[in-house]
């Protein structure tokens, strides 16, 4: 699949959600395959603390992003278009790669390892709530009374798969899965800023500099990470899941979002976000045999009929 950046100007502030069809198919794409991003992740890092033969979480992330990064800044060199920023955009970006990235997944990838990917992926599925408030908020777009019931059912569901019951009970399990949810809302904040920033420069040109930024940022963890927990001798499964979230999570998929990102409403764009607690538990659960609790079942289920009501039925509206 090749990306392709779209010279359409974005979608005005407010305007009703409308997507192409053939973008709406994009998005589906995008979203099975980061279905299986905390399936790899996990095969990466291991579970618990730092394990004999895995990936630290900021080496991970590190190394997830530099490379990427690079990818992105031969293909903008070979498309002849400027990645140059002007002066008073710098803050943002600075922002975009420090806390929409940087933080987002040293947050996630410390969390990720005393949780299961199959909870790590139904909190990915608030996201979209999370954009599509921080939409409403900052950007303008409409939310109508269907959509503010559907965040409080999420914000519900996100409750019952942290606490893992109507009480909370301070564990690793509820740190783990508390410390995803606010990298989640880094990077709600992230999406909204990067449609921001795509209304001046090229979709393509945002993710490298925002990757670039967050790589960078990394880098001192990650050298500490690796010299303090050295990873062993990584086997096939390590390694293919390092490729999976570089050259498949990162370089393609984020690639076609922000591509897509110049010329879509950022809270429609979110809605297909919902795909991935659908699949990835059954990824989960093929892969690592994942089983899936009662609390789980019912937060997820809170959370996939909030996207529903907040984003999805926007974003069907396909011509």
């Amino acid at each position: 699949m090749s990306v392709v950046e779209a010279p359409a100007a974005p979608a005005a502030s407010g305007a009703r959600a409308r997507l192409r069809r053939s973008d709406a198919l994009l998005l589906a794409a995008v979203n099975l395959l980061w279905s299986g991003s905390a399936v790899a992740v996990l095969t990466a890092v291991g579970e618990g603390g730092w394990q004999a033969g895995k990936v630290g979480p900021f080496t991970l992330a590190a190394a997830r992003f530099a490379p990427a990064a690079l990818l992105f800044c031969l293909v903008q060199r070979a498309r002849r278009e400027s990645v140059r920023i002007a002066p008073a955009d710098r803050r943002s970006f600075l922002l975009l790669g420090g806390v929409g990235l940087a933080l987002v997944y040293a947050l996630f990838y410390w969390g990720i390892r005393s949780t299961t990917a199959t909870e790590a992926t139904l909190l990915v599925a608030a996201e979209p709530v999370l954009i599509a408030l921080i939409a409403r908020l900052w950007l303008g777009e409409r939310m109508r009374f269907r959509q503010a019931a559907g965040m409080a059912a999420a914000f519900l569901g996100v409750y019952f798969i942290v606490a893992q019951g109507p009480v909370l009970r301070l564990s690793g399990s509820v740190v783990a899965n508390a410390t995803i949810v606010l990298a989640l809302a880094c990077e709600a904040w992230g999406s909204v800023l990067g449609k921001r920033l795509t209304g001046r420069y090229a979709g393509l040109s945002v993710v490298l500099w925002q990757m670039a930024i967050g790589a960078m940022l990394l880098t001192p963890l990650a050298a500490w990470e690796f010299v303090a927990h050295p990873p062993g001798n990584l086997g096939a499964a390590e390694w293919g899941a390092i490729g999976y979230v570089v050259v498949v999570c990162s370089f393609l998929c984020y690639g076609v979002w922000f591509s897509l990102l110049k010329r879509c409403p950022v809270s429609s764009m979110g809605g297909f976000l919902f795909l991935q607690p659908v699949f990835g538990p059954f990824i989960a659960w093929a892969v690592r045999g994942e089983a899936v609790g009662l609390w789980t079942v019912l937060g997820g289920g809170l959370v996939v009929a909030a996207v529903y009501l907040v984003a999805v039925r926007r974003t069907l509206d396909v011509p």
